[in-house]
Order: structure tokens, then sequence, then C-alpha cells
């Protein structure tokens, strides 16, 4: 054989030796992502038995697992049908509440921002009277309630100190002025 057709054949091998290596690593990338996915479902399936049979212990009932809501948000004016769904409705004393599950150590948090909105759309699709987020790292249940803060009761605040600290001032300047200092 001559050279051309040892660089030929050597080029061809390698060219075939790197597609033969990407598609076993495609594959293998996909067989990892698809373990790591499945053993998440399962957790989540474990969390979500362990969180109704908290939510029973405390003395919750279930009224639906899964609950969806439909919601229609506006577009500039087109309306877009689209849904939410919680992971139970409870009821406790009559009342009736959207219980979210959470098993990660941030999210289990009401504060993290995609938790926070995740509950505050909770509370406008449902209207529930309560919000309940069932943390399964330290298996407990907390009540979240979210209200606007009302500046009108600062504002007074500060006219009140306000006013106390002038008084002061008045009472000083009088002070000093009574005994002859200024």
């Amino acid at each position: 054989m001559n050279m051309e057709l040892y660089i030929i054949i050597s080029v061809l091998s390698g060219v075939g030796g790197a597609v033969a290596g990407f598609i076993i690593f495609a594959a293998a990338n996909r067989l990892l992502i698809h373990f790591k996915m499945s053993r998440r479902v399962e957790y989540a399936q474990m969390s979500q038995e362990e969180a109704e049979k908290l939510l029973k212990k405390k003395g919750f009932r279930i009224i639906a697992k899964q609950p969806r809501r439909d919601i229609v948000t506006y577009v500039d004016g087109k309306p877009n049908l689209s849904f939410v769904q919680a992971d139970f409705m409870v009821e406790n004393n009559k009342k009736k509440y959207v219980a979210e599950v959470k098993a990660g150590e941030l999210v289990s948090d009401p504060n993290e921002p995609s938790t926070r909105r995740q509950l505050l759309e909770y509370k406008y699709a449902y209207r529930p009277d309560g919000l309940l987020l069932v943390d399964m790292m330290d298996s407990s249940i907390h009540s979240v309630e979210f209200e606007q803060p009302s500046y009108s009761d600062e504002r007074i605040f500060r006219l009140i100190l306000g006013i106390l600290v002038a008084i002061i001032l008045a009472c000083v300047l009088w002070i000093f002025v009574s005994i002859k200092i200024l």
C-alpha cells in the first residue's frame, strides 16, 4: 500500500473513533440525567407521602392531593389559560389550607424568592384560609402569611418622635434661658 492510503485510513479511523466516543459519551450522559431525574422523582414522591402522614398526625384532613386551579393571565389584553398545582389542600378546624411540601434546605425557607412567589401564587389562585409550608428537612409545618407593610404607621412614629425631640430641645433651651446661660 502506498502512503496516501495509510493517511486516509488513519484519518478515517480517528474521525470514526471520535464519532463513536461522542455517541458513547452522549448515551452515558443521557443515562446519568435519567438516573438523577428518577432519583429526584422518587425522593419527591417519598417526601409527599411523609408529608401526608405528618399533616394527618398534626390534625389536618387531606381534602385533595395535587389540586389544580385554572388561572387566566392576560398579556397585552390577550387571555392565556394556564394552571397552578399545589401539593395538598387540607382542612383543620373548619379552615382550608394550601400545603406546599419542600424537601430542600434552601427551598424550605418561605423567604426564598421562588418559594415565596409560589406561595403568593397559591394565595391568589386558591384563596385559602391559610398557607402551610411543610418542611421535610426537619418534619415541621409552618403557617405562612403575607401582608404589605403599612407605611402610615411608620410616618406616625416618625412624626411622634419628631415632636418629642422638638419638645426636649425646647425644654433644654428653656432651662438654659431660665438660668441665664444663654
